[in-house]
């Protein structure tokens, strides 16, 4: 299926068999493409003042990344768009929507932030030593903020209410390149599209979580029981 001359940046589930994808790094066209998967066809266009990244969906809502604009949503019944946080937004920002919060990474200064939806800021986390250059975000069931490092190549947790933080892959279990993540709250286990060289058995025995092994691009697919802001560091 072609988005030409969209890159095909993120996607996002809409409803039935539809899917929202961003244009991404294309010049020539700044939009969500919406898609229908089942019988291949384009079904609406969403203009937006920049080039789109990092998508996600809540409820009737889709919110999206769109450089040196912020974040704009987009109401999935009528498709009109609003523009909820202004800030000067990165180019490869991921989104991530809980509740009454919105979280993205902006790599322009390392930092995963957190907005209300009435536009107020929340908290900042930025801490260069420990995280670079962030790129996808999720949450668990617990609110709890999960962050891939692309640089640093690490994922990082951090509490819903950004106050403490734990590092729990890194450059050691194989991670290089790392930058989606997405979490699944039925199944309590989150998929991380890396780029890694490991023995999947040196991962279960140093983290005890089970794996599947692909090629060298590679979706990792982790099953756990998430930690609980009682057992992050406190820094």
């Amino acid at each position: 299926m072609s988005v030409v001359p969209s890159y095909g940046f993120d996607i996002s589930f809409v409803e039935d068999n539809n899917v929202a994808i961003t244009s991404g790094d294309s010049s020539n066209k700044t939009s969500i493409d919406i898609i229908n998967i089942e019988n291949r066809r384009k079904i609406k266009f969403i203009k937006l003042p920049g080039r789109s990244y990092g998508i996600t969906r809540d409820q009737d809502s889709l919110f999206v990344c769109v450089e040196e604009r912020g974040i704009y949503k987009v109401n999935t019944m009528d498709y009109t768009t609003s523009h909820v946080i202004s800030c000067n937004l990165s180019q490869y920002s991921y989104v991530s929507v809980s509740n009454d919060k919105i979280y993205y990474t902006d790599n322009n200064d390392s930092s995963v932030v957190c907005y209300d939806r009435n536009g107020s800021r929340v908290w900042t986390f930025k801490d260069e030593s420990v995280l670079k250059f962030p790129r996808g975000i999720t949450l668990d069931n617990d609110g709890n903020v999960y962050v891939v490092g692309e640089k640093s190549s690490n994922v990082f947790i951090i509490s819903s209410d950004g106050k403490h933080h734990k590092e729990i892959l890194t450059k050691g279990d194989g991670l290089l390149t790392s930058t989606a993540i997405f979490f699944d709250k039925q199944k309590r286990e989150f998929l991380l599209q890396i780029i890694a060289n490991f023995k999947c058995s040196e991962v279960i025995e140093r983290k005890k979580r089970s794996t599947k092994r692909t090629n060298r691009r590679q979706n990792l697919q982790i099953t756990w029981q998430p930690f609980s802001s009682t057992v992050l560091s406190k820094k």
